[in-house]
């Protein structure tokens, strides 16, 4: 049957008819949400909030070394700080789950204990100028806490705001200290490696020394130089040869000696002697006699080279028998007396000594001749010294060819070890500069004066519990009990198949009744009746009562709230 049936006369009958249906689904309802509402136990929050604030010293004048998102850094300290240890020691220290401990397992305590602690961030709208728009930056952190004790949430929530500002200063310093002790052994390092370096460079020059690169222009200078001087000296030693020359066909064309002098007298006489004494015998007067004056000239001007005389006197002795042989035959007696003397003058030229040399010389008195002389010995010792000369020269220059040959290799080598060293100086510097930084940085933050945390709203004494939403738990029943009785009356109405009143049975019968008899009400019918009144009167006054005493026991004090609305209207 459609609802369109049923009027508003259909309803009521139907509410009097099911109204017990309808009041214990609401009053068991509704009991049990009071029940939750005031019969959970509170639970109370203690928070505390944390500023970033950021470092007093501009960053371009003195950069962190921590340079990690603040988001980041606070998850970070989050974990290092909530570790099993110092979980544990907070249960101990603050006497948490006393009851508990000796009936559960520390880890179970530790996850309840990690459950209830909440770090939440606090981020603003900020404008970005490495990127150049408006984003979002943390700006501050919130640590709550939630348990059952007002006292003993404040006291954790402080703990936990104290390990956290230690651990933000200790992992700060820390990365500066190992920042700054790295940069220092890496500066070591290359200070090192610069001077292994510098000694190879230095051991290059030493043995490249002449053939460096920056030594080209200098050694194609000398080359040009020397090359000159060479030219020089060998235009000069042309001129001297040329000079010695003239001296010596000069020398040749002068007699040494005057035509009366003892050394002219005793070179004649001795040519005599040799034709004399190969003519006579040595018993003749004549050999006698100039042997005897040889004697006595060489007593006055002392000994003389006889080889050269003896010599001399061969080639006069073969010239003229080249010559006679010419004219005259083999068996001509000027042939035979001129091959006799070659003879004999070979003899005494093979028995004077091997040295060539007689002892005693025979000095020129000519004049002309020992000018001539002399000049021509100057002339030997000046060719002598620009020979040497020469030889250096073309030493020096066979030198700084080689060396300018060899400088293209060497300068390969020398850049190879000169790019070695130039990226080590650099990367050295830069090292070292940021040593420094690392060094101020390290002293900012052992100071206090980088990034830091303080507490902008430090945790109190939570008044109100948190937990449970008493009112709500209040409201969302009473909202259950209406719709639980309605959908209970609902469906003992709709399984109830008795017929009820005159449209029941025209519904029934299809057809109406021929009359109604009304419901005749006796004395009890009344009195069940004016029951259900009272009770419907003082139920709502109960209700009301109940719900105020859990109120005042379990939420807040009556004249709290009183105290409250007055205040607020």
């Amino acid at each position: 049957m459609s609802s369109e049936q049923f009027s508003m006369d259909d309803y009521f009958a139907i509410i009097r008819r099911r109204k017990m249906s309808i009041m214990l689904p609401f009053v068991l309802i509704l009991s049990i949400s009071l029940i939750l509402a005031f019969g959970l136990p509170p639970v109370y929050q203690s928070t505390a909030t944390i500023l970033i604030e950021q470092q007093e010293i501009p960053q371009d004048l003195v950069p962190s070394t921590v340079t990690s998102y603040a988001a980041e850094r606070i998850q970070v300290i989050s974990k290092r700080v909530m570790t099993r240890s110092n979980l544990w020691r907070i249960i101990e220290d603050k006497n948490l789950y006393a009851e508990e401990r000796q009936q559960v397992d520390n880890s179970m305590l530790i996850r309840r204990l990690r459950e209830n602690i909440r770090v939440s961030m606090v981020s603003a709208d900020v404008y970005d100028p490495s990127r150049g728009r408006p984003g979002k930056a943390t700006i501050a952190f919130e640590i709550s806490f939630k348990s059952d004790k007002p006292e003993k949430t404040r006291d954790v929530v402080r703990e936990l705001v104290d390990l956290f500002m230690q651990e933000n200063i200790r992992m700060r310093t820390q990365k500066a200290e190992i920042t700054s002790d790295f940069l220092a052994n890496e500066s070591n390092r290359l200070g090192a490696e610069i001077s292994k370096l510098e000694a190879v460079l230095s051991q290059f020059k030493e043995r490249n020394i002449g053939r460096l690169p920056e030594q080209m222009q200098m050694n194609m200078t000398l080359l040009d130089r020397t090359g000159r001087e060479l030219e020089t000296v060998e235009r000069q030693l042309y001129s001297l040869k040329e000079r010695k020359m003239v001296l010596e066909s000069q020398l040749s064309q002068v007699d040494p000696n005057t035509a009366d002098s003892p050394e002219q007298r005793l070179e004649d006489l001795q040519a005599e002697y040799l034709r004399a004494s190969s003519l006579y015998s040595p018993d003749h007067p004549d050999v006698v006699r100039m042997q005897r004056e040889i004697e006595f000239l060489k007593a006055q001007i002392g000994d003389v080279n006889e080889r050269d005389v003896l010599e001399k006197q061969v080639l006069e002795v073969q010239a003229k028998l080249a010559s006679t042989r010419e004219k005259y035959a083999a068996e001509h007696p000027d042939v035979v007396k001129l091959e006799n003397r070659l003879e004999k003058l070979n003899d005494e030229l093979a028995r004077l000594p091997a040295d060539n040399t007689f002892h005693g010389d025979i000095n020129p008195d000519n004049p002309t001749y020992i000018s001539l002389l002399t000049q021509l010995e100057g002339i030997k010792i000046n060719i002598t010294a620009e020979q040497e000369r020469r030889d250096r020269l073309r030493e020096k220059l066979a030198l700084y060819e080689a060396r300018i040959l060899a400088t293209p290799k060497v300068e390969q080598e020398w850049l190879i070890l000169r790019r070695d060293y130039d990226n080590a100086i650099k990367k050295y510097k830069e090292i070292k500069q940021k040593q420094l930084q690392a060094e101020v940085s390290e002293k900012l933050e052992r100071d206090s004066m980088g990034e830091r945390f303080s507490v902008i709203d430090p945790p109190e004494l939570p008044s109100l519990p948190i937990e449970p939403d008493r009112l709500g738990i209040v409201l969302l029943g009473t909202v259950f009990s209406f719709a639980g009785s309605v959908t209970f009356a609902a469906f003992r109405e709709f399984m109830d198949r008795t017929v009820r009143g005159a449209k029941s049975v025209t519904r029934l019968l299809q057809m109406p009744p021929l009359s109604v008899i009304p419901r005749i009400e006796n004395q009890q019918d009344l009195k069940r009746r004016r029951v259900r009144r009272l009770l419907a009167i003082i139920s709502p006054i109960f209700l009301l009562i109940v719900i105020l005493a859990f109120i005042h026991v379990f939420w807040m004090p009556m004249n709290v709230i009183w105290a409250t609305l007055m205040e607020n209207f």
